[in-house]
């Protein structure tokens, strides 16, 4: 029977001892190393006696992260309620070590009087437990998500007494061992702090992470800066340890992940622009030996070899027997900067609208699936992975290779076609986008084949593996039901984009700043009193209608007019 810490009348052998040691201590104020012993006693169901694990948890060197990963193993949900209480005043003055080690082990964040959520995860199936009535409960499993994507779930609501018990599908279904990050959103706007809550068992699943998260840059001290891209808490497992091998100089150097899963603040590594890193993860179970590799990372900013992969043949525009010789240039900045975002998508002199327009709808309603599609193989190349729908329909994927070359203008002032924000220089261009179209145009067998026309609903469907809709914007089709179609897209993170008629077709667009036989991203919708707007975004990165804002593509067009530029819409199948 779980032993309780605050209430001696019913378990009080334990609430006796704790009494007992704090009689020895002067201010009668619980240690740190007290609150190990109180620990090793909650954690009774990790498979070890409380005096073995008390043996355990004081093991010379043992970081906290680890500390508190152990005990997570065995503590029960009725001991993490009463450990709460305990932290509100319900028991014996606590020192501010000993309260950080509890508050660790409750999921990292501080624990306020109002502290309204308390969960359990259950293998095999998902979460349970009790907050305020009608919450809706958000969950990420960061055992297997962290290493795929950044997304968080909304898995239920609780009932009118504040229980909750919901499921995990997928890749999210938690296992053994897996740590499950946790919040509930209430009606008023505010939400439960994230609380990290590991499944009972022995653990299962290997430590998951995305390398592409990791950014590597030179810092002002000569030393090498890591950092994640984007803003999501969790890179990894809390407690997992992430060990990065210079490849030049074969210097390994760990680090291990706080109790909210995040790297060390100011973490640094040795060595130079242009460095390649080994990236590999353990959970203190799995992949021990650190030999099995996630991926790689490259430090930003140095020469990076080039002429390892064929490129795709130039359009046929470029091979005419006057056309000037265009330099096929090495491009070595990062793969990404800041994350990922629609301003890093830039039409060059392609006619493949279709092709950013679609990425960048989906950069706008899916950033973490950008990166899942790359991988640095740490030899100067990246593997691009697409998905191939089969005869019986089923997905296949197909991976391309490039390396960083690119075709490039005569002045040498940018590359030739796709490029990645406004930064077009060799060592510091952000590279995700126009290696993209440059490993899509490599698939599809050239720049002149990807050229000559495409749908951004294929593409859609070529880089997420789901179906896509489309949509003909005919006046049979209400507003109101172009308003639904858009509204429910952008709500639900499918990216949407919207085509325009034939250059001479039924519309005239001169002076309208939207031209014809042109793809265009539908980036989000307004609202204000009657009057709806559509969001549109020009892949060029600018060329918008006249007093519509700053020129960066961006711009919006009464929901009717709208409905008269555009004839047709293009998104994926809701789920």
């Amino acid at each position: 029977m779980p032993a309780s810490i605050t209430d001696g009348r019913r378990h009080g052998p334990l609430a006796t001892r704790i009494e007992r040691t704090l009689l020895e201590t002067p201010r009668r104020t619980m240690t740190r190393d007290q609150a190990v012993e109180v620990l090793a006693e909650l954690a009774d169901r990790a498979g070890k006696t409380p005096k073995a694990m008390l043996q355990k948890l004081r093991t010379p060197g043992l970081e906290q992260a680890e500390v508190v990963s152990l005990v997570r193993k065995g503590i029960t949900l009725d001991e993490r309620a009463e450990l709460k209480r305990l932290l509100k005043g319900g028991g014996p003055k606590i020192s501010t070590e000993a309260r950080a080690l509890f508050e660790a082990v409750l999921g990292g964040a501080p624990i306020a009087k109002d502290a309204t959520l308390d969960a359990e995860v259950v293998s095999g199936r998902g979460v349970k437990g009790t907050t305020l009535p009608n919450a809706t409960i958000e969950a990420v499993n960061v055992s297997s998500e962290a290493g795929t994507k950044s997304d968080v779930f909304v898995v239920g609501k609780s009932d009118g007494e504040g229980h909750f018990s919901a499921r995990l599908s997928g890749d999210q279904r938690p296992k053994n061992g897996d740590a499950v990050r946790i919040r509930a959103r209430f009606d008023d706007g505010t939400a439960t702090d994230w609380i990290t809550v590991q499944a009972s068992g022995r653990d299962e699943r290997s430590a998951a992470l995305n390398v592409n998260r990791l950014e590597l840059s030179m810092g002002r001290d000569g030393a090498i800066d890591l950092r994640v891209r984007d803003q999501q808490p969790s890179l990894a497992e809390p407690g997992a340890v992430v060990a990065l091998t210079n490849l030049r100089t074969k210097k390994q150097v760990s680090f291990t992940l706080d109790a909210q899963g995040r790297l060390p603040k100011d973490a640094s590594l040795d060595g130079k622009a242009g460095d390649h890193f080994s990236v590999a993860v353990s959970d203190g179970r799995h992949n021990r030996s650190l030999e099995q590799v996630s991926g790689f990372v490259t430090v930003a900013g140095g020469k990076r070899q080039g002429g390892l992969v064929t490129p795709p043949t130039l359009h046929a525009d470029e091979l005419k027997p006057r056309s000037p010789k265009l330099p096929l240039v090495t491009y070595s900045g990062p793969l990404f900067s800041n994350g990922v975002t629609v301003s890093d998508v830039q039409q060059g002199m392609l006619a493949d609208c279709y092709f950013p327009a679609a990425v960048a709808a989906l950069v706008n309603a899916r950033p973490a699936l950008l990166q899942q599609l790359f991988k640095d193989n740490g030899d100067g190349t990246f593997t691009v992975t697409f998905n191939k729908r089969d005869s019986l329909g089923r997905n296949r994927p197909v991976e391309v290779k490039v390396d960083g070359d690119l075709w490039t203008k005569a002045d040498g002032s940018r590359p030739l076609y796709g490029r990645g924000g406004t930064d077009h220089r060799p060592e510091t261009m952000e590279l995700w986008f126009p290696l993209l179209e440059k490993a899509y145009a490599q698939w599809k067998g050239s720049y002149d084949t990807m050229g000559s026309g495409g749908s951004a609903s294929d593409v859609f469907e070529e880089l997420t593996g789901e179906p896509s809709e489309y949509w003909a914007l005919t006046d049979r089709v209400s507003p109101d039901t172009v308003w639904k179609r858009i509204t429910s897209a952008i709500d639900d993170h499918r990216p949407v984009a919207a085509g325009t008629h034939e250059e001479h077709g039924p519309v005239h667009y001169g002076n309208t700043g939207v031209f014809g036989d042109h793809a265009y991203s539908v980036v989000g919708y307004q609202q204000e009193g009657d009057k709806r707007f559509v969001v549109l975004r020009n892949p060029w990165g600018d060329s918008e209608p006249h007093n519509n804002g700053a020129d960066d593509g961006i711009f919006k067009l009464p929901l009717e007019r709208f409905m008269q530029l555009y004839s047709d819409l293009m998104t994926l199948a809701p789920k």
